[in-house]
């Protein structure tokens, strides 16, 4: 007869054992210090343009459009010029090609005449920033820099300088142009470069360019769960108060100051929306809340407004509904994604990474 003492040590070895055999999952959770029940949601567009540039509308227009509309942030991103702060548009002169426009009588007389605004007042945070054109048009956040370069790494390299923050606008215009030098490595090796190089446009003017997703999932392929790369939905608004709106990103922050902004866009704390008629169309998907169980292995998101959600791993659908069972996936790409989708619209989380240990 087995003493209590072999007993015990047969019980807690065979735990060992069971414990070894099972499946470890660590699950980087861009939403881990969100807290849904108390910190406030906040509209963005991080890309649109006015009279200073290649726009049609002055920036006291396009701001005022973006306030009607429940806009908490706002980052006029003219083609090499900063339109900040909006305190001074008075002092700002139009762009050549607003003139241009002029004499063509494409718009009036009124749309070089620039008010100031305070954002202050209005209840919505300015963005310092511009669309440096390097010559892959390059958002720039929080720094005055606005040159045109020629070379993304001499233009990544001076708003790093300047503490400033960036992604890279709309990619399917030039990996259609050039896809012998903007293919997936490129992409790869810039953001893995650049930490403040926080993601890339997944959706812009609506949905421009629909390959993008498919660059994005390649590009996180290559790089999770090590590099995250954001994905971010925005305007690109020039003119047509049609297209004004379309295109948003969703914070959830507990202020609305620089500081949540920037530790927002470096941690993906947000998710972008695509909506096909605008603020027209009816609701969009919104996320209640994000869980993530790492000894279940689990994903659960709550959410109103949709017909369908789908999970994405390295371009293919891994899972459909509310709750993912990683464990249930015979294949993962280091990531996934999901995105949740309504009538005419879509709203997309960040990637989680994800790495398992046996």
């Amino acid at each position: 007869m087995k003493s209590l003492f072999q007993v015990l040590i047969m019980i807690i070895t065979s735990g060992f054992i069971f414990s070894g055999c099972s499946s470890k999952w660590e699950i980087n959770n861009p939403y881990e210090n969100v807290d849904w029940e108390n910190h406030s949601k906040y509209k963005a567009n991080l890309h649109t343009h006015t009279t200073r540039s290649d726009g049609r509308m002055s920036p006291q227009k396009v701001v005022d459009s973006y306030h009607s509309l429940g806009y908490k942030i706002l980052a006029i991103t003219d083609h090499n010029e900063v339109t900040y702060p909006w305190t001074n548009f008075s002092e700002m002169l139009p762009g050549e090609s607003a003139h241009e426009r002029l004499e063509r009588g494409d718009i009036t007389s009124d749309e070089l005449v620039f008010e100031n605004r305070n954002p202050a007042e209005m209840e919505i945070f300015a963005i310092q920033g511009n669309e440096v054109s390097a010559p892959h048009h390059t958002g720039s956040y929080f720094s005055d820099y606005q040159q045109q370069p020629g070379d993304e790494n001499i233009a990544l390299g001076e708003i790093g300088k300047k503490n400033g923050l960036a992604l890279l606008n709309h990619p399917g215009r030039y990996t259609a142009r050039n896809p012998e030098k903007y293919n997936v490595s490129w992409y790869v090796d810039i953001f893995n470069s650049y930490d403040f190089l926080t993601g890339m446009e997944v959706y812009n003017q609506g949905d421009r360019y629909p390959h993008d997703r498919e660059l994005w999932d390649k590009v996180l392929k290559k790089t999770m769960p090590g590099r995250n790369v954001w994905g971010y939905s925005n305007d690109d608004f020039h003119a047509g108060m049609e297209r004004l709106g379309r295109n948003w990103n969703v914070f959830i922050l507990p202020e609305l100051n620089e500081e949540w902004i920037r530790i927002g866009m470096l941690e993906g704390r947000f998710f972008y929306v695509y909506a096909v008629n605008g603020h027209n169309g009816t609701e969009v998907p919104d996320i209640k809340s994000i869980e993530v169980n790492s000894k279940k292995a689990t994903i659960e998101i709550v959410s109103s407004g949709q017909d369908s959600i789908r999970w994405i791993s390295g371009s293919n659908i891994v899972g459909r509904g509310g709750r993912l069972s990683l464990s249930e996936i015979p294949e993962l790409s280091g990531y996934v994604r999901a995105e949740i989708f309504g009538p005419e619209s879509v709203t997309g989380t960040q990637p989680f990474g994800i790495r398992k240990a046996d």
